[in-house]
Parts: C-alpha cells; sequence; structure tokens
C-alpha cells in the first residue's frame, strides 16, 4: 500500500500532478477517481468487486436508517430508502441499538 501512494499520479487536462490527497486520483484536476471509472479497472484486473460491493450496503443498511446511510455515502434518498427495506431495518432498531449503546456506557 505504501508502494502505491508513492507511485500515484493524477491526470489532469493541464498534466501530471502529485499535489493531491487521494489514493486513486481522477482525471479531473483535484479529484478522485470515480467508481465507475474504479470498478473498470478493479474488472480489467479480475476482481469483482460489485458482489462485496452490495455485500457492504446491504450491512451498512441492515444497521443505519436510510437518511443516514443516504449522507455517509452519497446515495440519493430514494436509493438508500430501497437498500434499508431490503435488508429489512426499521428506524426503530436504529433507535434501539443506540439506546443500548448509551446505556451500556452509562454502566461502565
Amino acid at each position: 500500500m505504501l508502494e502505491l501512494v508513492q507511485q500515484r499520479h493524477g491526470y489532469s487536462t493541464l498534466g501530471r500532478s502529485d499535489d493531491h490527497p487521494w489514493l486513486f486520483p481522477g482525471t479531473a484536476g483535484g479529484q478522485p477517481i470515480s467508481s465507475r471509472q474504479l470498478m473498470r479497472k478493479l474488472t480489467a484486473l479480475g476482481i469483482k468487486a460489485r458482489p462485496a460491493r452490495n455485500t457492504t450496503l446491504m450491512d451498512l443498511s441492515a444497521e443505519l436508517p436510510a437518511v443516514v446511510l443516504s449522507r455517509l455515502l452519497g446515495l440519493h434518498i430514494n436509493r438508500a430508502e430501497k437498500w434499508t427495506k431490503e435488508a429489512g431495518s426499521t428506524r426503530a432498531d436504529y433507535a434501539a441499538e443506540l439506546s443500548r449503546r448509551k446505556a451500556f456506557r452509562k454502566s461502565e
């Protein structure tokens, strides 16, 4: 990973730049690689990222309400609601979990 960080280069319309914080810089100056482009690069390497992405989204959707999922990941609220519905998550589940965490911290 450290080697990758040292070898990274950004590509913009004005040429290469190493002045960026991104591990995977994109083609637009100062921006990270798009998720679509990253997916293409991983696919070209034989890495199937979609199943892992969907599993991760399902796990997060089971634990977080749609509005938190939407803000956290930049998903449209309608898409986040579909994920939480598919995961069987409800707002009541999330509120109950937060309540249990607070009660546990107080008892320590």
